[in-house]
């Protein structure tokens, strides 16, 4: 694959990732972009049960968007004894318009009472990446630590069906019908409070179920592994596509079949009894990393960084792309 004059455009507005990505890249022959470089990138709905699945999404419109190699990070925060939530409700656990402290705040109280021992947790982050024009007929070597696959052009311009398209809703109800049946099954167990962590599910999934337009301006994937080709030379397009909204500057640049990359980074550690620390953000006051007695709001920016679950991905994923993509690069460290 060939890296000349490449850019890669985050898909995320957070200038502390912006930052971190152009660290990292220095020295490679890619230039680093932002989303908001780019007048009219759509908003993304991540309606996926999975990390990688609302990464893919943010990374294949950024793709379509821009024409250019794009890169999405999720991140999701699992309690065991909770079934593993707030996974990828983490931002809005206690609802639409909760702060940190509120989400902080639930998680302690559906556990109060939980020993030690039973209160592990982890936090893991999914990094992917797509390239909507690698300009190869062959496939790359092994890529471990990531997961590699081929993708259709979800964007082509051909004419929609819409018995595809309903049949694709039709999945993204069953996958959130299932993913609230787990829920169903969790046992009494450690002093959790079991049942109003099963309702606090139910009116978080409940607008999933429902099958409505998204809202204006915003772009819908039901089903990213709908659009997995075979190969480079695949050429068979998808039975239907996903709109852009109107003045893609990227589009034409676009190849029929694109590339996608996907590594994973996690931190494992236990809750704390009550948030400590003035460091960080969201759960971190009430996380103990594994091996240590600090929360992640204890420790430094140098600390929490040097064992980060998104550092991690982040530096695993550009690894493997450099090696796909035939750079020379020693000095990147799988973290």
């Amino acid at each position: 694959m060939s890296t000349s004059a490449r850019t890669i455009v985050l898909a995320s507005r957070n200038a502390d990732k912006l930052r971190e990505l152009r660290q990292l890249c220095e020295g490679l022959p890619f230039e680093v972009a932002a989303a908001t470089d780019y007048d009219g990138l759509p908003e993304v709905l991540e309606n996926g049960t999975s990390a990688r699945g609302n990464a893919a999404r943010k990374a294949l419109v950024t793709a379509g968007w821009t024409g250019e190699i794009a890169v999405a990070d999720d991140t999701t925060f699992q309690v065991r004894q909770l079934g593993g939530l707030p996974d990828v409700f983490a931002s809005r656990f206690a609802g639409d318009q909760a702060t940190y402290e509120d989400n902080a705040r639930l998680a302690l109280e559906l556990m109060e009472g939980v020993p030690d021992e039973a209160r592990d947790v982890r936090f893991e982050t999914c990094m992917v990446w797509v390239d909507p024009r690698p300009g190869v007929d062959r496939e790359p070597g092994a890529v471990a630590p990531a997961e590699m696959r081929w993708v259709h052009d979800p964007f082509a311009t051909r004419p929609t069906d819409p018995a595809v398209g309903a049949e694709a809703a039709a999945v993204r109800h069953k996958e959130w019908t299932d993913y609230l049946a787990w829920f169903g099954t969790l046992p009494v167990s450690w002093g959790a409070d079991v049942e109003r962590t099963r309702a606090r599910v139910a009116e978080l999934v409940a607008p999933h179920l429902e099958h409505a337009d998204p809202p204006a301006g915003t772009v819908q994937i039901d089903d990213v592994q709908q659009f997995t080709a075979d190969g480079p030379r695949d050429r068979r397009a998808p039975a239907w596509r996903i709109p852009l909204p109107e003045g893609a500057p990227g589009r034409r640049q676009c190849e029929p079949v694109w590339f996608e990359l996907s590594c994973e980074g996690r931190l494992l550690g236990t809750l704390a009894h009550q948030p400590l620390g003035q460091n960080g953000f969201g759960y971190d006051p009430i996380v103990v990393p594994q091996g240590m007695d600090r929360t992640l709001a204890e420790l430094s920016d140098e600390e929490k960084n040097a064992i980060s679950h998104r550092g991690r991905a982040l530096r695993r994923l550009l690894q493997v792309a450099i090696r796909v993509y035939g750079v020379p690069r020693d000095s990147v460290s799988t973290g």
